[in-house]
């Protein structure tokens, strides 16, 4: 009998050690979280987003197949309080993906003399869609090429929706097609010849990215 007890005692030590540790690897990870903005500023912002919506669901990429997945994966974001507007972070947007299941697609807010702006339509829309992608493929371990290609085209098509601009056939960043401009930009990121974009083929993607 006495052994038992002290094995039940154990256990109950090492139980409470365990949750105690969860706890304290949740309580860092929710402490490194972007910090987001004030709640009128983040009303703003969905604003934005908003009509950045509705303008490319008007549009040929947003009636495409392509165009309503990632759409539709923006809105879950906004529907579950995820789309959040942050100054913490360095590029448009980022897709976020916690190891307890927390997820949380951030917007850039500018933060100019002591202000929270909002950045142009145009680039927000290139964000949130490019980021879409990543949600959209789980966002486990590091993208790929064939994955930042996809997002960069996404965040064009959906950048173009919202100004009325016509894209070439092969898409470009600052002049170079969009292929090059990953490639450079990320040197170190694998190649994955199984990846198939959101909504479409991966003759697609090489098509219209430039990609060899």
């Amino acid at each position: 009998m006495a052994k038992r007890k002290a094995s039940l005692v154990r256990l109950a030590v090492i139980l409470i050690i365990g949750v105690g540790c969860l706890f304290a690897a949740y309580r860092y990870r929710t402490s490194r979280r972007p910090r987001p903005v004030p709640p009128d500023v983040q009303r703003e912002g969905l604003k934005i987003v908003e009509d950045i919506l509705q303008k490319v669901a008007t549009t040929d990429f947003g009636r495409s197949r392509r165009g309503r997945m990632l759409a539709a994966k923006i809105r879950e974001f906004i529907e579950r309080g995820r789309l959040i507007f942050t100054p913490d972070i360095s590029w448009q947007a980022g897709y976020r993906r916690e190891s307890f299941g927390y997820e949380a697609l951030y917007v850039k807010t500018l933060r100019i003399g002591g202000r929270m702006l909002h950045q142009e339509a145009e680039l927000i829309a290139e964000g949130i869609f490019h980021e879409a992608v990543h949600a959209m493929r789980g966002g486990s371990g590091r993208a790929s090429i064939e994955e930042e290609c996809d997002g960069f085209a996404a965040g064009l098509a959906a950048g173009a929706a919202v100004t009325g601009a016509r894209l070439p056939e092969v898409l470009l960043i600052d002049g170079e097609p969009l292929a090059r401009f990953v490639l450079r930009s990320y040197p170190n990121l694998p190649r994955n010849p199984d990846y198939q974009p959101v909504g479409q083929s991966r003759q697609w993607l090489l098509r219209r990215t430039g990609l060899r």
